[in-house]
């Protein structure tokens, strides 16, 4: 199957007047939280397929 993609649009936001220690700090929290979104979000998806499993 191909994919073919005509048009890619990428929007940025320039932000001066951090440290470089303020952004790392703040991105590893942003990780943390995304991390703690992904394994939730995975752990619904198990659930649910086990259960779909259990139904048939």
């Amino acid at each position: 199957m191909t994919i073919e993609v005509k048009q890619m649009i990428i929007k940025s936001t320039v932000v001066s007047g951090r440290t470089e220690q303020e952004r790392v700090e703040h991105s590893e929290v942003d990780i943390e939280q995304l991390k703690e979104m992904v394994m939730e979000e995975c752990k619904e998806l198990i659930a649910e397929s086990l259960s779909e499993l259990q139904e048939r």
